[in-house]
């Protein structure tokens, strides 16, 4: 069986983007500013954190990898010039990108495996498809 991995690279703009607009349709407030850094946080910022247990329809429906931890954003307001930080869990940012995506016509199988993973600079959206052989399952039909 061949597997097929594609990587989708958010900027910071694009995270901040996809966080508001999908935190504003479940009441979520959010500070001032954009997205400059987003890094995983401790055990116990996931053991505690209050959106543990929300677990969004699009999870299911577009085969979200569950990941029991927390991400902190770093939210820089040019403005005042301050940095305020939010905790938020690694299900919630993996479905705002995926909604994200939805809203702006980038193409993801549904069943595709999908794996939110932090850079230095970026949040990506991993997504893995297995994809059926000749020898996995018999030869490849035109209805495949």
């Amino acid at each position: 069986m061949a597997t097929e991995i594609r990587r989708l690279i958010f900027s910071h703009s694009e995270t901040t983007s996809a966080i508001r607009t999908y935190g504003t349709t479940l009441g979520m407030k959010f500070p001032d500013g954009r997205v400059i850094r987003a890094r995983y946080a401790g055990n116990a910022e996931y053991e505690f954190h209050t959106l543990k247990q929300f677990k969004a329809p699009i999870q299911g429906d577009y085969n979200v990898r569950e990941t029991p931890k927390a991400i902190t954003l770093t939210f820089f307001d040019e403005k005042t010039f301050e940095q305020k930080f939010i905790n938020l869990t690694a299900d919630f940012i993996s479905a705002a990108l995926i909604e994200y995506c939805i809203q702006n016509k980038i193409m993801m199988p549904k069943n595709a495996e999908k794996n939110l993973d932090l850079t230095e600079f970026n949040v990506c959206l991993d997504i893995n498809l297995e994809n059926l052989t000749e020898n996995a399952s018999g030869p490849l039909r035109l209805e495949d």
